[in-house]
């Protein structure tokens, strides 16, 4: 059931006077506006960013004292009751728009004084690491501090993208905290797979080109020529396909699609990446070794330490390169760089 607390919020001034409810007012937004500083009502009013933090703080003691009404109080256990169930914390945004409390006028800034009001609510704003979030307590805020230095721990170790059950072992027998602190925190993301991994990964927080071909290769799992990776590209990041990359990509869609030179210009420069034949390439995680086809047979015939028939040099070269069986005996013919013995063996022409 909606909490119905806007109509009980007028009852609360009116034992004000006329300069405390404008300060209350203006500081929570409640006129319909955002809620200004307190240095900007000051110089508004002639007086100092202190002497208006006062006038909050006492004019907050005065409704508490003199105006809290049954109302107010079931309004109270509402929030408490709600943030209970979060785990104790809830993101300030996620908060703001649960259709429990938005569903009137300015509900934002209503919910923002009754937990203010409230005295037993504490606040954490906005750092580098958490987003703003309302708990239950200040213990909340060292609490979610901890968890988020074990999760950033265990998928720094696993390095790999882990699900809620993955983490659950991190907060036993307290899943919503796991998923508030997960939902407030900025260096562990989740992806559109309802995974969550480190924000510096590309898998994770993509940045250009590089990255996101990177996650083309990873979801298709096969080597690509650049075009069809352009494509995905594009395609990935469509509206219709938001779900394929990490919340901050799938939000991102390119205004132009991508351009084939340039994804063919930003893989061959990246190391993370192989080509493997005209224009195809795949990833170097996957066992592929750069260099060319005769450089690949070098290193077959090196890593064999024993000359190779001319079937396994092709299948061991083909394994490493999408070229014709005809370019590889071309370059295996190369007597400078290669031997053939009476057995029809080859190995390594040695300087």
């Amino acid at each position: 059931m909606a909490l119905n607390y806007q109509k009980d919020l007028a009852a609360l001034f009116e034992g004000l006077n006329s300069r405390q409810k404008e300060i209350i007012f203006r500081r929570f937004g409640l006129n319909a506006k955002e809620g200004e500083t307190l240095e900007a009502i000051g110089q508004d009013l002639g007086l100092t960013r202190e002497r208006v933090r006062q006038i909050v703080e006492t004019t907050l003691v005065k409704i508490r004292r003199e105006s809290i009404t049954p109302e107010m109080t079931k309004a109270f256990s509402s929030l408490r009751n709600y943030l209970q169930k979060s785990g104790g914390l809830k993101k300030e945004d996620l908060l703001f728009s649960d259709p429990l409390f938005n569903h009137q006028a300015n509900s934002r800034a209503g919910i923002n004084f009754l937990l203010t009001l409230g005295g037993n609510f504490f606040r954490s704003g906005e750092t580098k690491e958490l987003q703003a979030f309302w708990a239950l307590e200040a213990q909340k805020l060292s609490s979610a501090q901890k968890l988020i230095q074990a999760i950033e721990k265990k998928l720094t170790k696993e390095k790999k993208l882990l699900s809620v059950k993955d983490l659950a072992s991190l907060a036993p027998g307290n899943p919503a905290f796991l998923k508030s602190v997960l939902e407030v925190s900025k260096t562990v993301l989740r992806t559109g797979q309802d995974r969550y991994g480190l924000k510096a990964w590309p898998e994770v927080n993509p940045r250009g080109v590089r990255d996101l071909a990177l996650l083309v290769f990873k979801k298709i799992k096969k080597p690509l020529h650049f075009t069809e990776v352009a494509n995905s590209i594009d395609e990935f990041l469509s509206p219709q396909k938001p779900a394929e990359f990490s919340v901050v990509a799938a939000g991102a869609a390119p205004a132009t699609r991508t351009n084939f030179q340039t994804v063919h210009n930003e893989l061959i420069k990246d190391t993370r990446f192989v080509l493997v034949g005209r224009g195809v390439y795949a990833l170097r995680e996957w066992g592929y070794e750069p260099g060319t086809v005769k450089e690949v047979i070098s290193k077959v015939l090196q890593e064999a330490k024993q000359p190779l028939s001319q079937d396994e040099v092709l299948k061991r070269v083909l394994s490493q390169r999408l070229v014709k069986e005809s370019t590889i005996l071309l370059n295996l013919g190369n007597k400078k760089c290669f031997l053939k013995s009476e057995d029809g063996r080859y190995s390594i022409h040695e300087a």
